[in-house]
């Protein structure tokens, strides 16, 4: 099957703007997490919400944040990365790597260890400044043309 060709079908031949702005939804995604963990770990009062719907918010907007960042990765690897330098596209895969890592480390400590919470607030912080590099590897460079 044709991927790119189904994907640029898709998206009426405008994949590489559907991928900037579905990142750029992502990496928004990802800041409003931080706000909300601050929020459920009550280390801050912003957004005014209660704990619990800021935790149960935080996990929602979580995994909408996780399909969009994956739908985005799966076009990422099938279709075409626009303009190429070297350096841009190998941080761009490095970080691109190092979100399923940090991935795989929240959801162990979450699901698997059932513990470690005190350190859930850098994985977290690393999540979210990783999809800001991978953010920056690539819609700066496509919005900064």
């Amino acid at each position: 099957m044709d991927i790119v060709g189904f994907l640029n079908n898709v998206t009426g031949g405008n994949l590489l703007f559907w991928k900037v702005v579905v990142a750029t939804i992502v990496f928004l995604g990802a800041g409003f997490q931080i706000f909300l963990a601050a929020r459920f770990w009550e280390v801050t009062g912003f957004p005014p919400l209660k704990t619990s719907t800021a935790a149960a918010l935080h996990r929602w907007n979580g995994r909408v944040t996780l399909s969009l960042a994956v739908l985005v990765a799966i076009s990422c690897i099938a279709g075409p990365a626009g303009p190429l330098s070297p350096t841009r596209v190998m941080l761009h895969s490095i970080f691109g790597t190092f979100v399923f890592v940090i991935l795989v480390t929240k959801f162990t400590i979450l699901r698997v260890l059932r513990r470690g919470t005190k350190v859930l607030p850098y994985v977290g912080t690393a999540l979210f400044l990783t999809f800001g590099v991978i953010w920056g590897t690539s819609v700066a460079d496509y919005v900064g043309r």
